[in-house]
């Protein structure tokens, strides 16, 4: 009676281990799923899970009349050993035009060997940006390769808030304000005399929009910069070259 027992034991056993390997082999040829990689995977270590961010032309030279924005796609699913196209469409709620604001390329495609992609979307600075703040909204879309059942995420119970996995809107402008490495030492913010300090010293404005104590933002820098140009000032006012803001009021640094 004992063996009958032991033997019964021993074959159900076996057959839960084979049905949990069935359902491995069904989950793992499921279809692939493509989605935007940052709203699973951060850009870099403990950095936010994100389905839309921006930037600004403001504090980027008049030489510089385009960005590249680097979009990553990424599948769900099996790695293929030829490319396979990615239908990403332009959502209609975007403000801002294609060919005119911001261009796609021509064959978006995950590469073969790659499960994961990037999109180099190219943001093209146009005068009205100066006025208005403009969005790009992008959707993947299903086709012959993908699936998008990976849709979104409920981020607030509360609020309902949610993050989208195959939706991305980019936020860009071309409006100068004061950026948050401009620090009291420097005095009233200008354009100006922004751009002015960043010539002298050849300082990338970029810089500029890190928080103070990052690398070239730290207090003796920013002080060596203040007296800098407060020296500099003071010189051409001496040799009749009083250096005025655009209102005509002269340039002061503190």
């Amino acid at each position: 009676m004992k063996k009958i027992l032991i033997l019964s034991i021993t074959f159900l056993s076996l057959l839960g281990l084979t049905s949990c390997d069935k359902e491995e082999i069904e989950v793992y040829s499921d279809t692939d799923n493509i989605y935007f990689s940052r709203a699973i995977f951060p850009e870099y270590k403990n950095g936010p899970l994100i389905d839309s961010t921006g930037f600004s032309f403001g504090l980027d030279k008049a030489a510089v009349v385009e960005r590249i924005y680097p979009l990553e796609i990424r599948v769900q699913g099996k790695v293929s050993d030829v490319d396979r196209a990615v239908k990403l469409t332009v959502d209609p709620t975007s403000t801002a035009v294609l060919g005119t604001h911001f261009i796609l390329p021509e064959n978006i495609v995950m590469h073969a060997g790659k499960e994961l992609d990037t999109v180099f979307i190219r943001v093209l600075r146009t005068p009205d940006m100066k006025d208005k703040d403009l969005t790009m909204v992008l959707n993947l879309e299903e086709n012959e390769f993908f699936t998008t059942n990976m849709q979104s995420k409920v981020t607030n119970v509360l609020t309902g808030k949610t993050r989208s996995y195959i939706r991305f809107k980019l936020s860009f402008n071309d409006k100068l304000s004061t950026p948050i490495g401009w620090q009291a030492v420097f005095g009233v913010f200008t354009a100006k005399k922004f751009f002015l300090m960043c010539e002298l010293m050849n300082l990338e404005p970029e810089m500029f929009n890190q928080t103070p104590g990052s690398p070239g933002l730290s207090i003796p820098e920013t002080l060596y910069y203040a007296s800098f140009m407060k020296r500099y000032l003071a010189d051409q006012k001496a040799n009749g070259n009083t250096i005025y803001e655009e209102d005509g009021k002269e340039m002061l640094f503190p």
